[in-house]
């Protein structure tokens, strides 16, 4: 194993490797927002994506995660039993936690666009529609939009899943002159693009912004995640003309069961201009 004798356990090879590799040992602080079982399983599992621990490998013994993490064997033991149940890793009677089998591999997809492939999820996942009203948006919201403080938009809140698993909260907020067909039993059916598109609105620009925010509790009691967690947030602005705003809409999605992809061409490596959504879950394949 590596050059270790072969005498030693299957363990000891991570006391050599980890002093090897300075990526495999962080002190996990609650400071940085997330809880430490948390932090823990997340750090853990990027070392399996990135093929730290191979298929079949047998993960750290707890005593060797407490050293290098700097926790506490709960915390060792929450963080390894939530991987052992999303199928990262799988417990050997008498033998230790190794990584599965079956763990999933990135994938290289081809496809459409970002604006395009959330409009296909619309027609691949279920809609829970939580609210339609009429409102003022935020300041931020009404910033962009180019609007008033006070003015009043039309204003939907949706969850879409698949298989009972969440992965888009998403807020939007329409023009009045736009929303006659925004209802509650519309959106069950059809994405707002599609109800737009289909009363003759054409969207000449689309501006979006992807950034790293924590979730609020409303948006994270619809993921499922905890307060505070780290969510991608891609925010979207459609306009008609140059300061012609049709919609703006905020989307929200967990880095574990989502991904946003920019593709490049060989000559214009500098900039990222095509980006697809990818959802990580067993139960769907975003290129169906």
């Amino acid at each position: 194993m590596r050059g270790l004798p072969t005498d030693l356990p299957d363990n000891a090879s991570f006391s050599h490797k980890m002093s090897r590799e300075d990526t495999m040992s962080v002190i996990l602080r609650r400071e940085r927002g997330d809880l430490l079982h948390r932090q823990l399983f997340l750090a853990l599992r990027e070392q399996i994506r990135r093929g730290a621990y191979r298929e079949g490998d047998p993960i750290p013994t707890e005593d060797q995660l407490c050293q290098s993490f700097g926790v506490s064997r709960i915390t060792v033991r929450r963080a390894v039993a939530d991987l052992v149940e999303e199928g990262w890793l799988e417990k050997r009677l008498g033998r230790g936690t190794f990584v599965k089998q079956t763990v999933a591999k990135p994938q290289n997809r081809t496809g459409s666009t970002f604006t395009e492939s959330l409009a296909k999820r619309s027609k691949q996942t279920k809609v829970t529609v939580l609210e339609v009203s009429k409102c003022s948006p935020p300041p931020s919201v009404a910033a962009a939009m180019g609007l008033a403080d006070d003015a009043q938009v039309m204003y939907a809140s949706r969850l879409r899943s698949i298989s009972g698993v969440p992965l888009l909260f998403i807020d939007s907020w329409v023009m009045p002159e736009y929303a006659g067909t925004i209802k509650n039993d519309t959106l069950e059916k059809r994405s707002i693009t599609e109800m737009l598109l289909s009363q003759g609105v054409r969207f000449r620009y689309v501006t979006e912004e992807i950034s790293a925010v924590a979730a609020e509790p409303h948006v994270a009691a619809s993921l499922h995640v905890e307060v505070g967690s780290p969510l991608l947030c891609v925010a979207r602005l459609v306009s008609k003309d140059v300061g012609k705003t049709v919609m703006y809409l905020m989307a929200y999605m967990t880095s574990e069961r989502s991904r946003v992809v920019f593709s490049h061409e060989e000559q214009d490596l500098d900039r990222m201009y095509e980006a697809k959504l990818i959802h990580d879950i067993d139960a769907y394949d975003a290129d169906q």
